[in-house]
Parts: C-alpha cells; sequence; structure tokens
C-alpha cells in the first residue's frame, strides 16, 4: 500500500484544514487513518506552522518517553537545543512551547496507547493560539468532551470509507484500467475501507492486470485479499495474536457482549480480551441499544470483517477460495504466526490444510521459530489413515531430507537443519551470538552443493541456510565470514525474498567497512527486488536503508542519509539490525552538528536492546557514543565506552579520543595496529591515517605525517569516501594543508560545515622538580645541563624526565616540548 494516496480522499482535506485547534480522526485498523493524514500533510496546507509528526508508539509505551519523544521532535522542528531540566518530559514539552511561540501543529498518530492522552492535548491547547493538534486513533477515548462546545475542533469518523470516485482514482493510482461495474464491485464488497481497497488493488496489479473478472472470480480475489489483511491485523496485535482462535469463535454471532465473551472457550479473562478487541478497533459499538441485553454494551465487527473471521473460522473453507487459501497460509507463514495457523487447520481437522502449509512454505517455515510446534502437530496429530496416503508421505519426505538426486548422496539433512535454525534464531534474540557462530562452525563446513543442479525448493533451502548463517556471523562481528555465506545465500535464493535479503545485508557490510563502491552495487541489487506487502517489507528492508545512510554519510550527504533514516523510522524492538541503526543516526548527528541530540535519541534506545548489547551491536554502540561524547568534550565518558576495545570499527574513536586528549604519541600507536588493514576497511584506514598525520605534526615529524597523509587520500579515494577528512579538529587544518598533498576535499569549506571535533584541553599535575625540568626542557636544556643547573645527580634528571614523559604522553624531548605547548600544566 501506498504511503500517500495523491489521488484520494481530498474530501476529507478541507475539514482538517478548517478546524484550526483540534481534529480527532477515529477509526479501526482498515480505515486508512494514517494514509489520510499523510497525504494531508503532502500537500502542505498549513506552511506556516512548523510540523511535528510523531508515528504510533509502541503498545506497551509510557507516558515519560512519549512525551520525551514529542518534545526531542518538537526541538527538531524548532531548531533549537533540548533544555536540560529536572522536570518530567511533558512539563518541558510545555516550557519549549512557552519560549518557542512559533505556531506548532502536532500530529499525533495511533494514541490509543497512550496513558491520559486526552488531557495532555487539552493542557497543550490551553497553552495558546500557537498550538495546533491533529489525532488519530482507533479508541473513542474522551476525546468528545474536548471536542464538544468549541466550533474549531472536530472528530472525524464517519466520512472515512472510501467513495466510489476514490476507488477508481486509487485503481489508476496503481495502474489498472477497470470499469466502472467493477470499481463499484470493489467499493461494496470492502465497504469502503482504505486498507481493504488498497489491498485489492495491489493484488490485482500482481495478478493479472488486464484481466477482465467475471463476478464470481472477483468476489474470491477481494474476499481473500480481506482475509489475509484481517489476519494480519491479528496477528500483530500482541493482545490478540495468542487469542486467536476466540476472536474467530467471537465473529459468530456479530454482536459482542460482555457475557458472549465470557463463554467464549480459551478465555480466562473475558474484560482483558474484550478490552483487547475495542482497543485493536476490530469492533464498533452498535448505533443502538436493541442488541444489548441487561443493559450491557453491546458491540459488532465490522460486516466485512465479520464475513472475512467467519470464512477463515469455518471448519469448510468455501470451495471457491481454495487456491486463495495458500495465498493466506503462506502469509500467515512467512510474516505472521505460522503456528496460529497451523493450529487453526489441525483444530478444524482439516488436515489437507496442514499438510499444504508444510508442503508448499517448508522455505519459509525453516526460518521461522515455531518449527517445533509444527512438528509435533504433523508427527503426533495426523490421524494414522493420512499416514499412508501418498501424497502425504512425499510431503513429509520432502521436510525431512532433501530429494536425493539419482546417483547422488544426500547432502542436507532437514531435520538437523530446522532444529539448527530453531536454535540460531533463539540465540539470536537473546544476543548469545559467540554460541550461534559456534552452531554455524559446526555446519559450514559441509561441502558446498552445485546450485545449478538443484530443484527451486532444495536450492531455496540452501539459500535461507546461508542467509542464517550470514546474519549470525555478521550480528557476531565476523565480517569476512559473513560475506562468504551472504554471497553463497544470494546465489542460491535465487526467486525469492532470500535474495534481496542477503543483497541488503552485503551492502550493509560493505558500508560498515567503508566500502562505498561495493555497497552501492549491493544497494542497487537490493533495490531491483520490488517491495514485499505486509510487515515483512519492514524487516527486510532494514540493512538496505542502512547502508544507504552509511553510504551517504561517507560521501558527506547529510540530505539523502536522513531521508532514508526517516523512512526507516525508529527500529522496532525487535529489529535485529538496531545498533546499525544508532550508529547510522550517531554519525548523522555529528555531521549534523547536534551530538547532544544523537547521544539522547542512543541512549534512550538502548534501554529496549540491552540485553542484545553484545557482539557487533556493542562495537557499533559504543564507536558511535564514544565520537558523540568526543564532540561534547566528555573524553573520560569517551574513554569508558573504548578504551579497552581493539576492534578496527572502534579505532577511529580510541586514536581521536587520545589526539584530541594532548597524546599524540598514543595515538600514533593505535594508527599503527593495522586493525583496520587486516579486516579491509579502507575508509577507517583512511580515518587513521589522517589522525596519524595529525599525531605526527603534532610530534614535529613532518616527513611521517606527509607519509600518513598520502596513505589517507590514497584508502580515501580507493573507497569513494570524504568523511575522514572531517574528523579531526578544525586547528589542524592549516598544519595539514601546508604538507602540500592534494586532498580529494576542499578542505576549508568542508570543516566550517562539518567538523565538530575540538582539543580537550587536559591539565596535566606535575611535581615541583617535573616543572623545573620542563622549564629547562622548554629553554633548551639537555640532562646534563639540567643535572649542573639544579645541583642534582644525572640519574636523578633521568628518572625525572621519565616521569615527566609518562605524565606527558610521550616518548622524547622533542614531543615533550611539542606537547607541552598544548596542555594545561599545572
Amino acid at each position: 500500500m501506498p504511503r500517500t494516496l495523491p489521488l484520494s480522499r481530498r474530501r476529507l482535506f478541507s475539514v482538517l484544514s478548517a478546524h484550526s485547534e483540534l481534529a480527532v480522526i477515529l477509526g479501526g485498523p482498515f480505515s486508512g487513518k494514517t494514509t489520510l493524514v499523510d497525504t494531508w500533510l503532502a500537500t502542505d496546507p498549513c506552511p506556516e506552522w512548523a510540523p511535528v509528526v510523531i508515528p504510533e508508539p509502541a503498545h506497551d509505551v509510557t507516558p515519560e518517553t512519549y512525551w520525551a519523544t514529542v518534545a526531542s521532535s518538537l526541538c527538531t522542528s524548532l531548531g533549537v537545543d533540548e533544555p536540560v531540566a529536572a522536570e518530567g518530559s511533558f512539563d518541558s514539552l510545555c516550557s519549549i512551547l512557552v519560549r518557542h511561540p512559533r505556531p506548532v501543529m502536532f500530529v499525533l498518530d495511533g494514541v490509543r496507547s497512550v496513558e491520559a492522552i486526552e488531557d495532555r492535548v487539552g493542557q497543550l491547547l490551553r497553552l495558546g493560539p500557537q498550538v495546533r493538534m491533529v489525532v488519530t486513533s482507533r479508541a473513542a477515548g474522551s476525546w468528545a468532551e474536548l471536542v464538544d462546545g468549541h466550533p474549531h475542533r472536530t472528530i472525524v469518523g464517519d466520512d472515512l470509507a472510501f467513495t466510489v470516485d476514490e476507488t477508481a482514482a486509487l485503481c489508476r493510482l496503481f495502474g489498472l484500467a477497470r470499469d466502472q461495474r467493477t470499481i463499484e464491485w470493489i467499493t461494496r464488497r470492502t465497504e469502503g475501507f482504505a486498507a481493504f481497497v488498497a489491498a485489492v488493488c495491489a493484488t490485482l496489479r500482481a495478478e493479472k492486470p488486464d484481466r477482465v473478472y467475471g463476478t464470481d472470480a472477483l468476489d474470491v480475489l477481494v474476499d481473500s485479499t480481506v482475509d489475509l489483511v484481517v489476519m494480519h491485523v491479528v496477528a500483530a496485535d500482541p493482545s490478540l495474536a495468542l487469542s486467536s482462535r476466540s476472536v474467530l469463535v467471537s465473529a459468530a454471532p456479530n454482536t459482542v457482549t460482555e457475557s458472549s465473551i465470557s463463554a467464549l472457550p480459551h478465555i480466562d479473562d473475558s474484560d482483558a480480551f474484550l478490552t483487547a478487541l475495542t482497543e485493536s478497533g476490530l469492533i464498533e459499538a452498535c448505533s443502538t441499544d436493541e442488541d444489548s441485553t441487561d443493559g450491557e454494551t453491546a458491540w459488532r465487527y465490522p460486516e466485512v470483517v465479520h464475513r472475512s473471521l467467519l470464512r477463515v473460522g469455518s471448519a469448510e473453507y468455501p470451495k471457491e477460495l481454495w487456491d486463495a487459501r495458500s495465498a493466506l497460509i503462506d502469509y500467515w507463514l512467512q510474516r505472521s504466526r505460522p503456528d496460529i495457523a497451523l493450529e487453526h487447520a489441525v483444530e478444524r481437522r482439516d488436515w489437507r490444510c496442514a499438510i499444504d502449509i508444510v508442503e508448499k512454505n517448508w522455505v519459509a517455515l525453516y526460518g521461522s521459530g515455531s518449527l517445533r510446534s509444527l512438528g509435533i502437530v504433523l508427527l503426533e496429530l495426523l490421524p494414522d489413515d493420512m499416514t499412508t496416503n501418498d501424497r502425504t508421505v512425499a510431503s513429509l519426505r520432502t521436510i525431512t531430507r532433501a530429494r536425493n538426486k539419482a546417483g547422488e548422496p544426500e547432502q542436507w539433512a532437514f531435520p538437523r537443519s530446522f532444529e539448527t535454525i530453531l536454535r540460531l534464531g533463539s540465540l539470536r534474540m537473546q544476543g548469545a551470538y559467540d554460541e550461534a557462530m559456534e552452531v554455524c562452525d559446526g555446519l559450514a563446513t559441509e561441502p558446498v552443493p552445485n546450485f545449478e543442479t538443484l530443484d527451486d525448493t532444495t536450492r531455496h533451502a540452501h539459500g535461507l541456510k546461508y542467509l542464517n548463517f550470514g546474519t549470525v556471523y555478521l550480528l557476531g562481528g565476523r565480517t569476512t565470514d559473513a560475506g562468504t555465506m551472504l554471497r553463497r545465500a544470494h546465489t542460491a535464493g535465487r526467486g525469492v525474498f532470500v535474495e534481496r535479503e542477503a543483497a541488503g545485508k552485503l551492502a550493509l557490510l560493505e558500508a560498515l567497512r567503508g566500502r562505498t563502491h561495493e555497497a552501492t552495487r549491493w544497494i542497487e541489487e537490493e533495490l531491483r527486488h520490488p517491495p514485499i506487502m505486509g510487515e515483512a517489507e519492514a524487516l527486510i528492508r532494514t540493512a538496505g536503508l542502512v547502508a544507504t545512510a552509511l553510504v551517504a554519510l561517507d560521501r558527506l550527504d547529510t540530505g539523502t542519509a536522513f531521508r532514508a533514516l526517516s523512512e526507516l523510522g525508529t527500529p522496532r524492538h525487535t529489529e535485529e539490525l538496531w545498533a546499525a541503526v544508532m550508529y547510522a543516526r550517531g554519525r548523522l548527528a555529528l555531521l549534523s552538528g547536534v551530538p547532544a541530540d544523537g547521544l539522547l535519541y542512543i541512549d534512550s534506545e538502548l534501554q529496549h536492546f540491552s540485553h542484545r548489547l553484545t557482539g557487533i551491536s556493542a562495537v557499533l554502540v559504543d564507536a558511535a557514543r564514544a565520537d558523540l561524547h568526543l564532540a561534547l568534550g566528555e573524553a573520560r565518558a569517551a574513554r569508558e565506552l573504548v578504551d579497552s576495545s581493539t576492534h578496527p570499527l572502534t579505532a577511529p574513536a580510541r586514536a581521536r579520543l587520545r589526539l584530541l586528549g594532548g597524546d599524540p604519541g598514543g595515538a600514533e600507536v593505535i594508527v599503527h595496529r593495522g586493525d583496520a588493514a587486516r579486516e579491509h576497511c579502507p575508509a577507517v584506514g583512511a580515518e587513521l591515517a589522517l589522525i596519524g598525520s595529525v599525531a605526527s605534526l603534532r610530534l614535529g615529524r613532518r616527513t611521517d605525517a606527509r607519509r600518513h597523509l598520502q596513505r589517507a587520500v590514497v584508502l580515501a579515494e580507493h573507497a569513494g569516501v570524504t568523511r575522514p577528512f572531517v574528523g579531526v579538529p578544525p586547528s589542524a587544518v592549516r598544519d595539514i594543508l601546508s604538507l602540500g598533498v592534494d586532498l580529494p576535499i576542499d578542505l576549508d569549506p568542508a570543516m566550517a560545515e562539518y567538523g565538530i571535533f575540538r582539543e580537550i584541553r587536559v591539565v596535566v599535575r606535575l611535581t615541583p622538580r617535573e616543572r623545573a625540568v620542563l622549564d629547562a626542557l622548554l629553554a633548551g636544556g639537555t640532562a646534563s645541563t639540567i643535572a649542573k643547573e639544579q645541583f642534582v645527580t644525572l640519574n636523578t634528571v633521568k628518572t625525572q624526565l621519565r616521569s615527566l614523559y609518562r605524565k606527558l604522553g610521550v616518548h622524547s624531548r622533542e614531543e615533550a616540548i611539542a606537547q607541552a605547548h598544548r596542555l594545561v600544566v599545572g
């Protein structure tokens, strides 16, 4: 479904624009509230107002976290620094609005889970006419109390359904030429729900765009598409996913009351289940009281949703929808809850459906986290008469082992692979990457088959296996092994989602190494594949978008990086590549000159991922946070994060820490270790070489400085990056330019725009004797002359010099003199 539908919903734009104080858009999960607001915002309806758009929060969000997000977004929109105060996040938000009276339009999407949201919105509106609110929610809450009696406030709810004209406009947007009868039929069959109409259009385009459908065929297509959307919404809601059987049962009869809920099987807490149904937006209050009993509140599913639940929950799924059921099963398996899908089939004793789930979709099952329960169902619950069926036996053999080619030995035992993938998925979500890599190491020695000789099913299975292995190695930090496995996955997974996901992760791998040319090639390969409908797209696109942002940042293209990260949004709590997102956001904050904002964002998100702060995730987060602390002059905090690290991705931060802190000798030691070269990270090598050049200059060694700078230029041009040249303090620019090396960047304007690191003035405490020795060195003295002038032995002076060198972080007389001019000596 497109993010914005510019040809639709215009009849509602005037309603939103006319009510200048508050517009509340109420509707269920299929009504297209977010799409409506996105489309309206795309028309730039209020150019004089600063927009603050807050996406739908997690279901378990706390008020403090939510309003902190709003306050941070407000500061970004206004271009002001966030206040540091002891007050709560909402009070901070109010104080910002009072101090900066520019007109602000808040767009708060999906606020049903935010506690006391109506009261808070009311308080914001009371701050004055410079505040405007647009709110979307699935729950009616107490919004009517804020709207009643106010001429410039409104609730939009009943008018969200698509008209026939809007359905026709959306078909044109999807490139579909449909006659008026078909348009009217789709609108009526979906009741105009935006999500259903858009999904039907997408299905028509994916099928045969020019095909003419009869009434029965069109009904089959629309109903099966609606079933997919409804089942996805049920499975995606944490409060309903585990009670999906009861959702199906509750649809018969359509009217839902507290007493009818309490009679449902498998429901221990009927009140909680009814609350989950109402807050999900699946059910709506009846328009009359005739269906209620004993004064109970009566609720009802929208008729199109009601029919869908009855179809899916029926013991005999309509025969005319049997082919469409394969798509429904595939959707459940790949993007939702495979255990629930199979559970429904077994509960209905629909053994044909159960076998189809495994036989046709075992590649998806191969990487799912529910294989154990699926295997138990198949092996223990399948009736005896089914196990003698040739088709069933063939299905089970397909699952349990690879098809044995004539004269070829068996290459892959699927039971072992299934169990391995299950274990890998569990270990990855726990952050136990070392243990996961041990599992992969035990299987990686198996011979690599000739993919061209395999049938598609077996080849795709190998692709999914190598994709899992490559992901484990990537998360564990073994980049070379990750690259090998992901390339195998890309080859073997040709024709399914594995091919695209492998390309995206290869792009991310190369972008982290700073090899932008290779990363760009894989980004283009990933973009060659069309997007996937539903939640699977959000899981697959992360790697490619982060790689796009990192490549752009390495080329000092902050605009492209910002757009990629904005499209990505805040990572979900189940996102495996969350640390890569934090790493890219940290780099963007540095180049944008807002390190405090970047640090606040990363620190606020860490609470959700602390249990997975291991492997490459820990390296990326520590590297990003260390540089942000350095940009703020907080050397101690940076040192605590990376001082004991040996990973090449933290090497620039470690070397920069010493350089900015007045220890050029220590910076050179890190530069000379060669970590970046060993891991094939040319951008990191270029950044280290540049830091080494500045360090050598400060130690008085211009020849070494020139050699380092020439290496930095060669590596940067090889990698196609320019960012390393703005990672040194601006005070070093003159010295770098004086070396006479042609640079791939105009350093003066680049540092003026992107340079953020400043010298950290370190106070070195010397004893009176050490201070006297240093003064004598600065006056041109040697160890012998100092001993004579101070009436001490030569050994005593040498002892004092060693102590002095240690405190200054140097190793020679010349280095000590150069360092003394940069430090605060006390």
